[in-house]
């Protein structure tokens, strides 16, 4: 019986050898490492495509829907503005580092800018409106709202906010409340916003005076010349007022043919009593209207402020030094020295 022998070749040891070939362990690896590098590499590459469009997407609708957003990392301390916020507030749309960002801008509209992003991140989670005013004194007025986003460890990671243009309903609010605030007839503040601004402004606690201007006899005026008449006296005095006060001082109808002014910041008491007499002397001695003239004068009390000072004390003294000038003849000035 013949024997055969069969001699086993391995494929990885005979070049020659046509059958199937093994890879060594570290080309397996190898190709291992390139494949999920490769798998990776599009993975990102698809999530930095979502990202892409969210962020376009985000922008487009912020532009559409006249939204100003800013985005601020505090980790790397970098702020992100869309492209209608940096035009807004005149910033770059990438500040970095933020934290320093005084110091990057050279205009001082965009220092305003700054301020304006750091001043709406104090108070995330509430709405606020702040104002901008421009290099030609055009003003605008923005209600803003920020909101701070957590992370894991419950720190802030993100600090968004958006604002939007508020400017003509600010305006408007303002012209309702000023017209709320002011005697028709004559255009003075009335009794209500005189009150309030002189409450307001005694908290600055520097010297002020009170002045209290009453026209003599005005009945007579109304009774035998008509109300007309009266109304064009009242508006008469006004305009001499306006003429001798600063833009500071605050010109109020109390009620009647009652006026008062307020001077915040007086230089001296000889300062409120040479206004008051200035004022008296200016008063036309007569007002001509429907073809008759009718005589005009006003009598005047003045006190200085004190520390204490409330508007009702204010108001007291005043009223008292013009009761004074009234018992005493009228067309007089009388400061309160008490």
């Amino acid at each position: 019986m013949m024997t055969t022998r069969i001699k086993c070749v391995d494929a990885t040891t005979n070049p020659n050898s046509k059958g199937t070939m093994t890879m060594n362990p570290s080309m397996e690896i190898a190709l291992f490492l390139v494949l999920i590098i490769l798998v990776l590499t599009f993975l990102l590459y698809q999530e930095h495509q979502r990202r892409t469009e969210q962020h376009d997407y985000f922008h487009w609708l912020c532009e559409t829907a006249g939204l100003y957003v800013f985005d601020y990392d505090p980790v790397h301390d970098t702020m992100r503005l869309s492209a209608t916020c940096a035009t807004a507030l005149q910033l770059p749309e990438k500040i970095h580092p933020f934290s320093r960002a005084a110091s990057q801008v050279s205009t001082p509209f965009a220092q305003v800018g700054i301020r304006f992003l750091k001043q709406a991140m104090q108070n995330p989670d509430k709405t606020a409106n702040l104002c901008l005013t421009y290099d030609n004194a055009h003003t605008c007025f923005y209600r803003v709202t920020a909101h701070n986003f957590a992370g894991r460890k419950q720190a802030v990671q993100h600090t968004i906010g958006f604002f939007y243009d508020v400017t003509a309903e600010m305006l408007r609010e303002k012209r309702l409340e000023r017209k709320a605030a002011i005697d028709h007839l004559t255009g003075v503040y009335n009794r209500g916003a005189v009150h309030e601004l002189i409450r307001l402004a005694l908290k600055d606690q520097t010297p002020s005076a009170f002045i209290m201007l009453d026209i003599d006899y005005f009945k007579s005026i109304n009774d035998t010349a008509g109300h007309q008449a009266g109304d064009e006296v009242l508006r008469s005095i006004v305009r001499v007022i306006r003429e001798h006060i600063r833009h500071t001082d605050i010109v109020g109808r109390m009620g009647g043919d009652e006026f008062c002014i307020y001077l915040p910041n007086v230089p001296s008491r000889e300062y409120a009593q040479i206004l008051c007499e200035r004022i008296r002397s200016t008063i036309p001695s007569e007002i001509t209207y429907g073809n008759q003239q009718h005589p005009v004068t006003m009598s005047i009390g003045c006190t200085i402020s004190r520390p204490t000072d409330n508007f009702t004390s204010l108001y007291s003294r005043a009223d008292n030094a013009l009761y004074q000038s009234k018992r005493q003849g009228r067309n007089k000035v009388t400061i309160d020295d008490k």
